[in-house]
């Protein structure tokens, strides 16, 4: 085949390419268009909300008492964990940022304490609160078995 009918042959299978992106949905002028300017705080328009997206917050975790623990200590804040073979008293620090979308509708905290012997060394959970922002805003002193706070 001559260098010409490889060239027209090309130029086709191009059209055709074309043609099909075009059809569904994109544009032949996609490839060269040049991106969107960026926008600059002060172009932004007076009625979009300048607030940040996320919001960032420090809880702490505590389970109080003394000794050890016969149980571990599980918890939920940055992240699903636990703890076994611990001595009270325990305390995780952590940050927690929360998305637009979570500040919302809430994102559950929760520590569950474990067990300690109480006088009569029976089994009972031990203390256990959650600050947030160094606030308390969960306590187990009701005889809960475990801390949960909805952060927003």
């Amino acid at each position: 085949m001559s260098s010409l009918m490889m060239n027209r042959r090309g130029i086709g299978l191009l059209a055709m390419v074309a043609l099909t992106v075009t059809a569904c949905g994109g544009t032949d002028k996609a490839a060269s268009a040049s991106p969107p300017a960026a926008t600059s705080p002060s172009s932004e328009s007076p009625t979009r909300s300048a607030a940040p997206r996320t919001k960032t917050y420090e809880v702490t975790l505590e389970v109080n008492g003394k000794g050890k623990l016969y149980q571990p200590i599980a918890y939920f804040a940055d992240t699903n964990g636990s703890e076994s073979d611990v001595t009270l008293p325990w305390k995780k620090t952590v940050t927690v940022e929360l998305t637009k979308a979570e500040q919302k509708v809430g994102y559950p905290l929760s520590v569950i304490p474990g067990a300690v012997r109480d006088s009569d060394r029976m089994l009972k959970p031990a203390g256990c609160r959650i600050l947030v922002d160094g606030e308390e805003v969960a306590t187990n002193d009701g005889g809960e078995s475990s801390c949960k706070y909805t952060l927003k």
